[in-house]
This record gives structure tokens, sequence and C-alpha cells, in this order.
């Protein structure tokens, strides 16, 4: 045996090297996949490299002056930047700038800083990334004007909105003889269902889609997935409007306004993914179709695969979209926490301002419903607080912050109408860390803070809650919100309002615990509240009314096993589903509720895995047509109230001469079978004898006779005869 010492140092390199004519047969991309994506490309340096034309053109004479003034300007984005003027062959500038940066986000601030920057009132910087400009290709001589394609005019997407009982419409997804069916319903109040096309078949259709189904924001389009992309349809004959190809789709997301269609495929050949994951992720234009701007997944997280979907987050007007920014890494190559969000632009797709928007420690972000506000939450540290913000976009103004410290965990929760933001904390006085790894927290306390964003100077208040905090749920555009507290063995709701001028929310109502509730969904409208036990045995579903002074229940109903709920977009409907994925021997199936509790149908459907309401686009009214409305809402009402009982009587109509036709048609059978028999009757008694079958019998011939029964006996012995005891 040879001993070897580990520790000593190697002079002589030659006994690594491979013998002569050795050749490898193992690839790099079979040796080391993983990190192969790390090797260094020239790409890489090309993006520190800034090329920056509109530079004054001038003479060798000047040459040195104009460094200066261009060394000044530079030095004011960064010092550490280098610089090359190029001149022609007379020594004179060319009116070209190449700067060098130490890295990557420093080159893109430049990039921002310099385009448009005015030297003087002739001479105007445009500024573009080295490798932007390599990609840059000559216009073929050839090229013509693309021809218009025709619009695909598909009908009126909103034709389901001018339903005369302004009925709302909904799609299921289930087994229909075994087949993968799409189909979409009428909901009828007091009545089954009803396929909302004519004919039927164009609403109900088998293997729509390949995977899943969903509806755009406004309810205008129903997107399909399928293995060569997603397809959009719409219009009265459900007809496709359009398509987008992107090979083995698997996550597809709208903007809010529904200009826009994110599509997700991972990379097919896993070996290799990171040359195929570049475009991966794309964002369309839903009315050309066109390709906006593919990204890649990994660039955006240093992540082989997505960790969310959907995984862009949309302001409310579509101007921006926002994901979490790539974890940096340090100088020993160990991976750092995410220390920013990436906001792009949809104008030019582009990250705003050429850069991230710094906050360290970020966990989560929520973008406003009504205004360009995010709201984020950076976690604590052993030295640092956790931090709760509201910052401006673009520019990235701090509205207001909020920091605490020793907090396990959070959450937010914006209000629909933007005017409020709800933030739950846990605190701990104390954390331990077990074997395992994993950290305890003990002394806990849990707490919900009210940014008002409406106030001056964006209002704060704290509200400690008594137990452990389960689900939260804002009144959509009231002053009002539901904390679920407690465990699973005892939930309580809280409902609490916010009053003008007051200084901590006042609570309106504790409603009665139940076991296994889980979340709280006002409806649409606000009002009404459901407080659900989802996945639960029993499969409570709690309606409160919110609407007076102190909030009441008025009904509890029962759906067993039960793992979804929804309330439909006009707040007047609940349904709650059980769908493939949900408890194991749950009944697939889904049944509908009134906003009050009252159970209006129940159906029952073979490996249900979806349903969904389909979305009702914001009302364009004025706030005085809004508020003649509810002027006039009695009057309204009772139009529509008419009109469900005269349906109610039609119903019962229908049903009366449906049987009235039934008696009729059997009255003639029977009236026909008479007339034989009575045809047939005198050849009926010559074969029978005389008897006259069909005669009524005669009550006289009847002799009467009386059967006694006994109600009881007893069993007694038998006396033995005279052989018998001599025996």
């Amino acid at each position: 045996m040879v001993e070897i010492d580990i520790n000593k140092e190697i002079d002589d390199d030659s006994q690594f090297l491979d013998p002569q004519g050795y050749v490898d047969s193992i690839t790099d991309e079979e040796l080391v996949p993983d990190v192969l994506h790390q090797k260094p490309t020239l790409d890489e340096f090309e993006d520190c490299c800034v090329v920056v034309t509109g530079i004054p053109a001038i003479g060798a004479e000047r040459i040195s002056k104009l460094q200066a003034v261009l060394t000044k300007v530079i030095e004011k984005i960064d010092k550490r930047a280098k610089l090359f003027v190029p001149t022609n062959p007379e020594g004179g500038s060319v009116g070209v700038l190449f700067t060098e940066w130490p890295d990557k986000e420093v080159a893109e601030f430049a990039v921002a800083g310099l385009e448009g920057y005015a030297l003087d009132k002739n001479h105007t910087f445009s500024a573009k990334l080295f490798s932007e400009m390599r990609n840059m290709k000559t216009v073929d001589p050839d090229w013509k004007t693309p021809e218009k394609t025709a619009y695909n005019d598909v009908g009126d997407l909103w034709w389901w909105m001018q339903n005369d009982r302004c009925r709302d419409q909904f799609a299921v997804q289930y087994d229909k003889i075994g087949v993968p069916t799409v189909s979409v319903y009428w909901h009828m109040k007091g009545h089954e269902p009803e396929i909302a096309g004519d004919p039927a078949s164009v609403a109900e259709r088998a293997n729509w889609t390949e995977s899943v189904f969903t509806w755009s924001p406004y309810g205008s389009y129903m997107a399909t997935i399928h293995q060569r992309g997603v397809a959009l349809w719409g219009g009265p004959k459900y007809a496709r409007f359009q398509r987008f190809a992107h090979d083995a789709v698997q996550f597809i997301d709208f903007s809010p306004c529904e200009t826009y269609l994110v599509t997700y495929a991972a990379p097919q050949d896993r070996g290799r993914w990171w040359e195929g994951e570049e475009d991966c992720l794309r964002v369309w234009d839903v009315r050309t179709g066109e390709l906006k701007k593919s990204f890649s997944p990994f660039a955006l997280t240093k992540r082989p695969q997505l960790p969310c979907w959907p995984f862009f987050k949309w302001s409310f007007d579509e101007k921006f979209f926002a994901c979490l920014k790539a974890p940096e890494k340090d100088k020993l190559e160990k991976e750092k926490k995410i220390d920013g969000i990436s906001v792009f632009e949809t104008s030019t797709f582009n990250l705003v301002d050429r850069r991230h928007v710094l906050v360290e420690n970020i966990k989560q972000f929520e973008w406003s419903p009504t205004q360009n506000v995010l709201a984020y939450y950076s976690e604590c540290t052993d030295t640092l607080p956790a931090e709760f913000g509201l910052m401006q976009v673009p520019q990235q103004t701090k509205l207001r912050t909020a920091r605490i410290h020793n907090v396990a965990e959070a959450q937010m929760f914006w209000q629909k109408s933007g005017r409020r933001l709800a933030a739950y904390t846990m605190r701990y006085n104390k954390k331990t860390l077990k074997e395992s790894g994993e950290l305890k927290y003990g002394g806990c306390s849990y707490h919900v803070e009210i940014f008002e964003i409406d106030k001056k100077d964006v209002s704060l208040m704290n509200l400690p809650l008594p137990e452990p905090f389960i689900n939260f749920g804002w009144e959509p555009q009231g002053d009002k919100f539901c904390v679920l507290t407690g465990n699973q063995a005892k939930a309580t709701p809280l409902v609490f309002k916010l009053e003008a001028n007051g200084h901590a929310p006042k609570l309106m109502s504790k409603l009665d615990a139940g076991v296994q509730f889980n979340e709280v969904m006002f409806a649409p409208q606000g009002g009404w509240l459901a407080v659900l036990a989802r996945l639960s045995t029993g499969g409570n579903v709690m309606f409160v009314d919110t609407t007076l002074s102190e909030a009441k229940r008025t009904n509890v109903v029962e759906h067993p096993q039960f793992n979804k709920g929804y309330w439909d977009p006009t707040g007047r409907y609940f349904v709650t589903c059980s769908t493939v994925g949900g408890r194991a021997g749950a009944d697939h199936g889904f049944r509908i509720y009134t906003f009050q509790g009252r159970e209006l149908c129940r159906k029952n459907m073979d490996r249900l895995s979806q349903f969904k309401w389909r979305p009702r686009p914001p009302a364009k009214l004025s706030e005085q047509k809004l508020k003649e409305i509810k002027k006039n809402l009695k009057k309204t009402s009772a139009r529509f109230i008419k009109q469900d009982d005269e349906e109610k009587c039609r119903a019962s109509q229908e049903v009366v001469e449906k049987r009235r036709k039934i008696m009729n048609t059997f009255n003639a059978v029977r009236n026909k079978n008479a007339a034989v028999m009575t045809s047939t009757r005198d050849k009926r008694i010559g074969l029978r004898g005389g008897v006259d079958t069909d005669a009524e019998l005669n009550t006289d011939d009847f002799v009467e006779e009386e059967i006694t029964i006994a109600l009881s006996t007893t069993k007694t012995p038998a006396p033995l005869s005279e052989e018998d005891e001599a025996d």
C-alpha cells in the first residue's frame, strides 16, 4: 500500500494532464449539465459595454477637450467607467463613444441616464448596450410592408350581457359518458341550468381543452390549452377568435384589462434546459396575436423552474408588470436573499428606468387594485426589523412604511376599492432552532395593521387579535372586514367596522364559532359574507348579513367535503363545488345557493374538475346614474319579482298542460281498447259457456262466512295412549 499525504502540495501539475492521444468520450453537457449554463460567454462582457451616438464630430485639434467633457458626463453616473472615443484617419471624432462599466446593472442604469441626454442644443445622446447593437440586423432590401390581416369578427363579445332576465353564465369541465367535456350554462333561478348555445352543441363540446380552461377578466373570451398552444373563443357561437402558438404550454394568465396574455411552457430537453428556456415565458397581444416579449425564467429567478404562478403581477391599468428580482451572489458565490423587484413597462417591455426597485430581504409584494402603488413586505433579520411599505411607481417614492420587530409570518390583503391595505403579522418573543433545522417560535401574538391610503400621510392603525389568525376578507367597497381566528376545532369569525374618526377598528359582531372554518369571502358588491369550512367532513357554509348595525347569521348549509366556493359576479348567488383533487370519496358536483343560503340547485357531475362563473366587465356608469338606479331599486326589483312569479306560473302551467296531454293520450288508447272489448263480447260469452265475465257481480249470491283466527297460542303436551305409557 502506498501512503499519500493529501496535505502535501504538489508542484508538478503534469501528472494531472491526460495522456497523449486521449479522447474524452463524455461531453460537458453529460458531465456537468447543472452548472454548464454558468460558463462565461462573450455576451456577458458585451452587456457591460454601452455605445453612445450623437457625440459631436470635431477635428483632431479639439479631441482632447471633447474627451474631458465626456469624462465629466460619464463620471456623474459611475467613476469606475472607462471610455474610448474612436477617431477617423485625420484624428477627429466620428460621433460615437464606447464605454465600459463594472457590471451589467450599472451599464443598464447608464443607458437610462444617457438616453436622450442633451449635451448642447445641437447634440442629444442615444445609448444602447453593445449586445443590443450586435443583434441589430440590416434591413432586407426586399423587405415589404406586411399585409394587413383581416379582423376575425366572431360577433358581439358581450352578447351574453344582453340577456332579458340578466342571467349569468358559468362553465364546467367534467366527464360526460367518459369523455372530457366543457359546457357553458345559463344559470336559471329555481330551474335546472340550461346550455347557453343555439344550437346546444356550440356551448358543449367534447375535448374542448386538453388540460384546463379559463375566462378572461371581463368575460369576453374563454381560453383553452392545447399541445400546440392556446386558443381564445368568443361570440354567440363560441367561435375561435385568436390562437397563440406555444408548444407544450402549461400555464396561462391574462392581464387585468385582458389586453395581454402570458403563457409558460417548461423546456422540453431537461439535459440542456438552459438552451430551451430563453423564450418559454411569453407575453402576447390578445387582439392581434402578436408576440410582444419573451423572457428567460432562469434570468429572472436564477432557478430552473418558476417558483409560482401567475409569475408576473400586473398594475391595474396594465402600464406595468413586475416580479421579484433574481438573487445576487456574494464574493464567495453564495446566494444572497432577494433584494428587489423587477418592474417592467408595457410601452417598451423593458425595466422601468433600466434598473430594479431595490428593497432588502423582500418577501412579498402586491399591486394596488386602483393605483400604481406597490405594497411590499421585507422579512426581518437578527439585526433588522420587518418592513411593510407602500411605494409609488414609477417614481419609487415611499408613501408610508412600518417597521416591526420579531415577525415570524406575514400576509397582505388589498381592499378592492384600493382605499386600504391590511397586513397580518405573527410576532414572537423567542425562537429556537431544532436539530432538524426547523425554527420554533414561542410567546406568539397576532396583529392586523390597517393602512388607510386615502387618509393624510397614509394613517396606520393596529388591531391585536385574541386568537391565532386563520383568514381575512375585506368588504369590497365598504368599511367592514372579517377576521377568522382560532383553530380547526373552533374558529370564530369577527366582523369589524372602520369609523370615520376612529383610531382603531370597532368590533361589530362576534359570530358563532364553527368547526374547521378556514376561509371568509365577502360578496363582490359587499353586504353579505360567506364563511367556509372547505375540505371538511361536515362542509359547512355560514351566510352572514353585515348590512345591519350588527352582523347576523342568516343560515348554515352543508355540502360534505366540498373544496371550492365562489360568489357569482353580482353577489346574488353562491356555489360550492366538490371537484377532482379534493378529498377522496367525495361526490363530485356543485350546489347553488342564494346570498341568504337557500339552496336553489344541486347537480352531480362525473369527475367535475372546474366550475367558473363568467366574469362581468366593470360598469361604465356615472356616479349620478348609479345613485338613480339605487333610488329606483324598489321599482326595479318589483318588476323582476313579477317576472319571477310569471315564470313560476308559466312553469306550473307547462306542467299542467304536459300532464293533460299525457292523460288525453291515455284516454284515447283506453277508449280504443274499450271499443274492441265491446265488439267481441258475444264471442267471449259463447266461448265461456254462456258465462258473462264482464257482468257486474250480484251481491245476493254472496255467502257470509266467519273465520276465527287465534291471536295467541300456547303449547300443551298431548295425553299419552295406554301403549305409549306401557312403553
